[in-house]
């Protein structure tokens, strides 16, 4: 629109927008009529003539948000934006670019958030704030090189080059002006023409500053020689504020370097142009400044209409700091009143918890007092057969009561080392300290006192572990497992049997299994094999005594390691019992 407006005229612009905006009205199509409207505002922007510009604007943007055009409203936020910061009204600028910039964010609009960024940064360079000014120059970059957006990464850069020019950091100014140069690829370029035209400001700068007096002729002269060509490619475009401008340094450098007729030649003509813009400007301003008046007259009664609401809601929010005042403490009493009753039903619950938990230990010792008492009726009445008859009884005799005594001992030497180990289990006396271990070595450890036991009912044991894996675990614990597990599977395994150990990895875990070609349980032993108030001593396949205590201490063992067992069984088919150990370290 800015291109045809230029070439038809404003006025003749001005015209074809206000026919296409009563045909748009006469055929009640709001998205013609926003977009006469937006037409207009083009128009009249071009021609300076800002208030009724802003009028147009406005008028589309009244009914674009109703329709809920985002497009269009970011668009027309823009332009409104523009309009201000063109009156230096730089503050209503800023607000509606940042709306324009909140909108294309929500939209993701890369080219309209590269394009925004770099208004809102070239606002800052006229208010003269060069830093805020680069970090918004910077983010724009950003985008725009993500995007390959050629023209706008040089646009970003020579506007990041102007402001490190002004904060006297030439180096870097001169810098970001030569990357902006490459990006375009082309001298003859009008934004290559701003380029140049800020190199030959910078050497002027530079030539007039003290830490680069050395230098000073060098810096001067490509002052000039850059300046006297881009004043030539500025006459050609007919752009008199840069022409001016250019003038300007034209005529300081050439004072410095000592050509006086040329400096006065600029001078004069820096003059006649500044007095022309002058004049334009001038009536320009004319033109808005009742306009101005009529923005600032708004601004001073939003401002008092802002004042009456902040005092009216101070009442507001003073009823409302009240009230929430009045129901926090209604909310704590009753938070105090719930919690009482809840920590009253959970200490219930505990009390009972606790109770049960008593009731199983106190079955559990009566279960194991009565396992203890059959192995030490037993012992103590072959010590009393021997002590009696001893000189009568035959070498057989003795050595049957001998074995028979060695084999209650034992048993009764186990049940003893595994209650003591649950019972410092039970207490936390127990250490625990899980390394890594190779899985095959330390179950070949662990089972290697029960291979004479295994031999003496022919029952083979088999390992089919890789020499790959490893497992974390607490040693001594890993190990007791295994030999409870296994010795558990030769007391309930016939003659001739075997027990297969083998183990399989996942990424979470190692699980290990113990299989056996024993008497196997039904559904009802299964369910009571790790409950502590449970009778589970059943007889070996030879008679051997069992408590059932190993596989409850095999159990929290594994729970310890933050681990599972269970177990898998059909009567007269074995058992399989599967523990798993996890693979990261326990907390």
């Amino acid at each position: 629109m800015s291109s045809y407006s230029e070439y038809i005229g404003t006025d003749n612009a001005i015209r074809y927008a206000k026919l296409g905006l009563f045909y748009a009205k006469k055929t009640n199509n709001n998205e013609q009529i926003v977009l006469a409207y937006t037409n207009l505002g083009i128009s009249y922007e071009i021609k300076s003539d800002y208030p009724h510009a802003l009028e147009s604007f406005y008028n589309a943007l009244q009914i674009s948000e109703k329709t809920n055009d985002l497009k269009t409203i970011t668009a027309l936020y823009n332009n409104i934006g523009l309009i201000y910061i063109d009156l230096k009204n730089y503050k209503q600028g800023l607000i509606f670019y940042n709306k324009a910039l909140k909108l294309s964010y929500q939209t993701k609009k890369e080219r309209n958030i590269s394009l925004l960024l770099n208004n809102i940064g070239d606002v800052y360079l006229q208010k003269n704030e060069y830093k805020k000014a680069l970090i918004y120059f910077y983010k724009a970059l950003i985008i725009n090189k993500k995007n390959e957006a050629v023209t706008g990464i040089g646009i970003n850069l020579t506007n990041i080059g102007i402001c490190y020019i002004n904060i006297k950091n030439y180096e870097k100014g001169i810098e970001m002006l030569n990357k902006s140069i490459s990006a375009y690829n082309d001298n003859s370029n009008l934004y290559n023409t701003y380029n140049h035209y800020e190199l030959g400001r910078a050497y002027y700068l530079m030539s007039k500053d003290n830490k680069y007096s050395n230098d000073k002729k060098i810096y001067l002269n490509k002052s000039i020689s850059l300046l006297e060509d881009v004043l030539k490619k500025f006459i050609k475009y007919n752009s008199l504020k840069d022409i001016q401008d250019t003038y300007y340094y034209l005529a300081e450098g050439n004072k410095d370097k000592g050509n006086f007729k040329k400096s006065s030649n600029f001078f004069e003509q820096y003059a006649k142009i500044k007095d022309s813009i002058f004049s334009e400007e001038s009536e320009k301003k004319m033109a808005n400044l009742d306009f101005q008046r009529e923005i600032d007259l708004k601004d001073k009664q939003i401002e008092i209409q802002t004042l009456r609401i902040y005092s009216d809601s101070r009442k507001v929010y003073f009823l409302i700091a009240v009230a929430a005042a009045v129901a926090t403490l209604l909310g704590l009493f009753l938070f105090l009143y719930i919690s009482k009753r809840s920590n009253n039903e959970l200490l219930k619950e505990k009390n009972t918890l606790i109770s049960n938990i008593n009731l199983q230990k106190d079955k559990f010792y009566s279960i194991v007092a009565h396992d203890l008492r059959g192995p030490f009726n037993g012992f103590l009445g072959l010590t009393e057969l021997m002590a009696e008859d001893i000189d009568e009884m035959s070498n057989e005799e003795i050595k049957f009561a001998a074995t028979n005594m060695r084999s209650s001992a034992k048993n009764l030497f186990n049940l003893l080392e595994n209650l003591l180990e649950w019972t410092r289990m039970e207490q936390n006396l127990v250490p625990f300290e899980p390394k890594e271990y190779p899985l095959e070595s330390t179950i070949l450890d662990s089972i290697l006192t029960l291979h004479d036991i295994a031999e003496k009912k022919e029952i083979s044991i088999k390992t089919q572990i890789p020499n790959t894996l490893s497992v974390l675990a607490d040693k001594n614990m890993f190990q007791a497992i295994i030999r409870n597990t296994v010795l558990n599977a030769i007391k309930f395994t016939p003659k001739k049997g075997t027990i297969d150990i083998h183990a399989i990895e996942t990424p979470a875990d190692i699980t290990i299994t113990v299989k056996d070609t024993g008497i196997g349980m039904n559904q009802d032993l299964i369910d009571d094999l790790f409950k502590i108030d449970t009778k589970n001593n059943r007889i070996g396949t030879e008679n051997e005594p069992s408590t059932g205590l190993g596989l409850i201490l095999c159990k929290e063992f594994i729970e310890k390691h933050k681990g599972r067992i269970w177990v898998e069984s059909e009567e007269g088919k074995g058992s399989a019992f599967h523990f798993s150990f996890p693979k990261k370290q326990y907390s």
